[in-house]
């Protein structure tokens, strides 16, 4: 990011003395804070990914769990991301609007409280893959956080991504993060309720009505009948196979994403 800050004003013709001596434009200034505080917030994100998990999962934390490597698509949207601001410092810095940037802080703080708060409540058993299938000891998580909202953590990301672009003010790769995370998890997440209508077909169509999913047009997914009126999961309006959502489920199936199985594999961890 050093390197970034240096390229983002050589390309604006700012030598380190013109900075010092404040001969630098308003509109350059407030953009350079808005990319500051980015910077800040990418730390805490990646940096609570990490510490969050080493606190309570301490026996499944790696150097992944920074989620620095989250995936290809994450890797490339963050850079398309910062291609766009450092063309709108060089040539089009008044190309900003800060209640437009106040409103991505206050989501990425959201996103972020939400997301850590998914994490620390399921506490050593947060599993970042998606469970196939029912342990014994596996058992609903509905309490805290998950009173409210039954994927804390994807809503939790989903804001926190926008948000950061609003921050920003990329109004561009704000508009493409919507819309590629919304994308993946209408998919991801009628999947993973698939799985966990097959695990607790009772308990967990009540858990759906008193609780949301938070993304906007994001279907849940509901029970039906077969022909031998047996209750089977099934993704209600997104029309993915099976092989489908697994796919997309591979983009992020590493250390630290955004799985959010709300699973606790010890009847103690939930308590």
């Amino acid at each position: 990011h050093v390197m970034i800050l240096v390229v983002m004003l050589d390309g604006a013709g700012i030598t380190h003395t013109s900075l010092f001596y404040g001969n630098i434009s308003s509109a350059r200034l407030q953009l350079l804070t808005q990319w500051i505080v980015f910077v800040i917030w990418l730390c805490i994100f990646h940096l609570a990914e990490f510490f969050v998990t080493a606190l309570f999962n301490p026996s499944v934390v790696t150097a992944k769990s920074f989620v620095v490597n989250h995936s290809k698509p994450y890797t490339i949207a963050m850079l398309v991301s910062l291609i766009e601001v450092i063309l709108r410092f060089a040539f089009r810095p008044t190309l900003n609007n800060t209640i437009v940037a106040g409103v991505g802080l206050a989501l990425v703080v959201l996103g972020q409280i939400t997301r850590s708060l998914a994490m620390i409540t399921c506490g050593a058993s947060f599993n970042h893959i998606i469970q196939h299938s029912k342990k014994r000891n596996h058992v609903l998580v509905k309490n805290g956080i998950y009173k409210i909202l039954r994927h804390p953590s994807y809503f939790g990301f989903y804001y926190w991504s926008v948000g950061t672009q609003l921050l920003l003010g990329n109004f561009v790769s704000s508009v493409l993060f919507a819309v590629a995370s919304w994308v993946f998890f209408t998919r991801r997440i009628p999947y993973e309720e698939k799985m966990l209508l097959k695990m607790f077909p009772e308990e967990y169509p009540e858990f759906q009505k008193k609780t949301i999913i938070g993304i906007p047009f994001v279907k849940t997914a509901v029970i039906e009948s077969d022909s031998t009126g047996n209750g089977a999961g099934t993704d209600a309006g997104v029309g993915a196979s099976n092989s489908s959502a697994e796919a997309d489920k591979g983009e992020l199936k590493v250390d630290g994403s955004s799985e959010d199985t709300p699973l606790i594999t010890s009847p103690k961890g939930k308590n």
